[in-house]
């Protein structure tokens, strides 16, 4: 009775504890955000910068977002190049200002901004935040990324 009992709790534990088929850990973290289709301001900009920068540079993850004349990317290297970040950090920028010269272009590497776009960006795809307020958060993250810790 005792081995009957305890064969079946032995195989419900490893039943419970395998993968589940096709699902990686980790898989859906680093996506981009759905930004939602009544969009305050055309965020195509943004779209295309995440995604060239991310495929060229093999990043981490990119977050970006624009208003106007302003494009602001927060962008996360993987942990064995963090040593390198000032060079990698500078080839971006030279090559986002390349793509994106009609725009004023901020970079950060900071995982602060990185969560703060996060942040602005699901803001928009919900639509609890109008155009005075974006201009307003995009122009506070810009000034927090440049201040020097």
């Amino acid at each position: 009775m005792y081995w009957l009992l305890s064969v079946v709790i032995t195989g419900a534990l490893l039943a419970g504890c395998q993968n589940q088929p096709g699902a990686e850990p980790g898989a859906g973290i680093n996506d981009p955000i759905k930004v939602g289709t009544a969009e305050i301001v055309n965020q195509d900009i943004a779209r295309n910068a995440e995604k060239q920068l991310k495929e060229e540079n093999h990043l981490k993850d990119v977050q970006a977002v624009n208003d106007g004349k302003k494009l602001l990317i927060a962008a996360q290297v993987p942990h064995n190049e963090r040593f390198s970040l000032k060079k990698i950090e500078k080839k971006m920028n030279r090559q986002a200002k390349k793509q994106f010269p009609d725009h004023e272009v901020t970079l950060s590497m900071d995982k602060k901004i990185h969560l703060e776009v996060m942040e602005l960006k699901g803001k928009l795809s919900e639509g609890g935040i109008g155009k005075k307020k974006w201009k307003k958060e995009i122009e506070r993250i810009i000034k927090l990324s440049k201040e020097k810790t």
